[in-house]
């Protein structure tokens, strides 16, 4: 009996003597972003940005991202100027009056457009007069260019889109659309029109289409294939950022993070090329 109690006491003892003198135990803050990135501007720019702000996400704790829902080229210069944005989003060169304003622009890929039609349409390429006449309302049924027996239906974006006016300068001229085009203000509602589409054609960022996985064809234009980078495919627009000077600094990792050749072959997986 004395010696079942005197283990009990030892056993008592041991633990008050543990109670006493704890382990130190070291407690990690839980790291958090430094600044936050207000974006927004041109919406496949925007997208494809985001593709890349969630890579550098994966290795840098810096810096959270917040994207606004689009608002133009010429939206994400004013945002900047007027401190609503930290990064606009650019999918054309910046204009001399704008430059004005004290913005620094960043050119950090280039984007091909495509011309896609819906997926029950088999057709592969035209030639640009044949997408031309297409898109002007000459050529109105797709049995005139080699597909079906059925009436064309054409997407196209707003006049002040960047695809637009590329398309226009190389290759539309200044006709009108076909008189039943459907016009698209965003590139998130051409996306969501296509969704559901049938004997369709239109216009859209290539990198875009292979970001977001859109089930659509894009067509070989004379023989060039969007989807070939080292090609000389035509229709293009520049992909770029715009900040101020006074901002620069919080976001100078992003801003080098974007142009470096690990950025660069993220886009070129998506269909972007380097900037031209």
């Amino acid at each position: 009996m004395k010696t079942f109690l005197a283990s009990v006491l030892l056993v008592a003892a041991s633990a008050l003597a543990a109670c006493g003198n704890p382990v130190p135990q070291t407690v990690q803050a839980p790291t958090s972003p430094q600044t936050t990135l207000t974006i927004a501007g041109a919406g496949g720019t925007a997208s494809l940005l985001k593709y890349l702000a969630n890579s550098y996400s994966k290795e840098h704790r810096d810096i959270d991202f917040e994207f606004l829902s689009g608002s133009s080229s010429g939206g994400a210069v004013k945002g900047v100027v007027e401190g609503t944005l930290d990064l606009g989003t650019m999918s054309r060169l910046p204009k001399d009056s704008e430059l004005e304003e004290g913005i620094q622009y960043l050119a950090f890929g280039s984007d091909q457009i495509a011309i896609v039609t819906s997926p029950d349409l088999l057709i592969t390429g035209l030639t640009s007069q044949q997408i031309k006449d297409i898109f002007l309302g000459k050529t109105t049924n797709w049995a005139e260019v080699g597909g079906p027996d059925f009436a064309i239906n054409v997407f196209v974006r707003d006049e002040e889109e960047s695809s637009t006016q590329v398309l226009r300068d190389r290759l539309f001229g200044d006709e009108p659309f076909a008189a039943a085009a459907v016009v698209f203000t965003s590139e998130g509602e051409m996306r969501d029109g296509l969704s559901n589409a049938t004997n369709t054609v239109a216009f859209l960022s290539y990198g875009s289409m292979r970001l977001n996985n859109m089930n659509v064809h894009a067509l070989l234009i004379d023989g060039q294939d969007p989807a070939n980078l080292s090609s000389d495919y035509p229709y293009y627009r520049p992909l770029g950022v715009v900040y101020m000077s006074s901002s620069a600094a919080k976001m100078q990792a992003f801003l080098d993070f974007i142009i470096s050749p690990e950025a660069q072959a993220l886009l070129a997986e998506q269909g972007v090329n380097r900037p031209k």
